[in-house]
């Protein structure tokens, strides 16, 4: 992908959406302003070819990007994809409304298609037959500076002298500062459930260039797109929401008690979108059974708190049983799931909560707490236990599994303390185990 920047003026008020799912309320949304990098192509020169009407002669084409599929449409399900394809001399946008053609649209791959319809400059394919693959010995020779043109994001001076109703594709920065242009960006339904904060680096595909009041824009469609740059940290929501919120489960803990009584339990789990993850904190174990790994649920009435969803009542988590799949990607779920390095828990803010699986180092009880010392390949960090966790039969030369540990400080010396949710575990000889 390219790598170019979306931006939002300091006299602006938010990434512009509008939750209401039929088309934007302009009053009632708040806005984003983009703006592009320097060593973007110029869209002038990169603009997909266009075709209009039915055509059922094959053509052949060289993929050169796609996305994960998406639902489009909430209420009945309707998924598709995004792609971008060439010949030796042209590219075209694709949208594909058949999602088990994603197998086939992978990049550097050479593909036949047919049977399309050309509408508002995408090429777009209802069926599977619509697809063939052509001789493994074909060969394309797709130069540098188309690919360049196909994949680069526009530069925002650029947008303003195009066609209103051009749709533009590209990647950007949301940000407070710009440098080289700015532009309005709305987003209404289904895109609003993606938390977008300034710094946030986005992809967007099929939006629309249009104006209202003499104010250009790039507005959302029944087909747009966006995808967020992988987080390496969890996503933050605070305060109530009622959502729902459709989520795939990616891994949870077993049960434990967290007061010295053992008469209250909880469990902690990891949920995404296919754009973000989040941490929660289950109060009520006999959600357990839904907190499975793949299982896909929706969750509402829940409280956002110092970086986790934190949920309470059985009623506020319930299966999806619509047969529709979520499509986590890969980095995704290797972030979720990742251990941070030692180093980097030094720069991070204190107050934060950690997850991870470290080496113990060293060991001194002191009274009512332990300190553990723990060390990767990036240096080391001392671990402060106390109340019920001091009963883990933990050594050095043991690896340690933690979850929901504070990064704090005392006198200078960072640390990683235990709180009232945390909870740790000691992996078994030669064992890495899923949290």
């Amino acid at each position: 992908t390219s790598t170019n920047n979306i931006q939002q003026s300091s006299s602006s008020s938010g990434f512009h959406t509008n939750r209401n799912k039929r088309s934007p309320d302009h009053s009632n949304t708040s806005r984003s302003n983009i703006q592009s990098n320097p060593g973007s192509s110029c869209f002038s020169t990169g603009r997909p070819s266009k075709v209009e009407g039915h055509h059922r002669d094959p053509i052949q084409v060289m993929v050169l990007k796609v996305t994960e599929p998406f639902t489009y449409d909430l209420i009945d399900g309707k998924r598709m994809f995004h792609a971008t394809v060439a010949t030796e001399t042209e590219f075209f946008r694709v949208k594909v409304f058949d999602t088990a053609l994603k197998n086939k649209f992978i990049p550097q791959k050479i593909i036949a298609i047919s049977d399309y319809f050309g509408t508002s400059g995408f090429l777009e394919i209802y069926g599977a037959s619509c697809v063939s693959d052509v001789n493994v010995n074909q060969t394309m020779v797709i130069s540098n500076t188309l690919r360049r043109r196909a994949n680069g994001t526009p530069k925002i001076k650029d947008l303003f002298s195009q066609t209103k109703g051009t749709y533009v594709n590209g990647e950007f920065v949301v940000t407070k500062v710009n440098d080289t242009g700015k532009m309005e960006v709305v987003v209404y339904g289904r895109l609003t459930s993606i938390n977008c904060e300034p710094g946030n680096k986005l992809r967007l595909v099929c939006f629309e260039l249009t104006s209202r009041e003499d104010t250009w824009q790039l507005k959302s469609v029944r087909h747009s797109y966006i995808l967020k740059t992988v987080p390496k940290q969890p996503s933050e929501e605070e305060g109530h929401h009622q959502g729902p919120k459709k989520v795939m489960v990616l891994k949870a803990t077993e049960p434990f008690t967290y007061d010295n009584r053992g008469e209250r339990w909880m469990f902690h789990a990891t949920v995404a979108t296919e754009t973000e993850f989040f941490r929660v904190k289950v109060f009520d174990i006999d959600l357990k059974e839904k907190f499975i790994p793949n299982n896909v649920i929706t969750i509402s009435d829940y409280v956002g708190r110092n970086g986790f969803i934190n949920i309470h009542s059985a009623s506020s988590v319930s299966e999806v049983n619509d047969n529709q799949l979520m499509n986590i990607p890969t980095t995704l779920r290797q972030r979720a799931n990742a251990t941070p390095k030692i180093n980097d828990l030094y720069s991070q803010r204190r107050g934060i909560f950690v997850n991870g699986v470290f080496m113990v180092s060293k060991k001194n009880e002191r009274e009512d707490f332990i300190y553990y010392e723990i060390q990767d390949n990036t240096g080391v960090m001392e671990v402060v236990v106390y109340g019920r966790l001091t009963s883990v039969d933990c050594n050095p030369g043991d690896k340690l599994r933690l979850w929901c540990f504070e990064l704090t400080s005392n006198e200078d010396r960072v640390q990683l303390r235990s709180t009232r949710h945390s909870n740790m575990k000691v992996c078994a000889l030669g064992e890495h185990p899923p949290s």
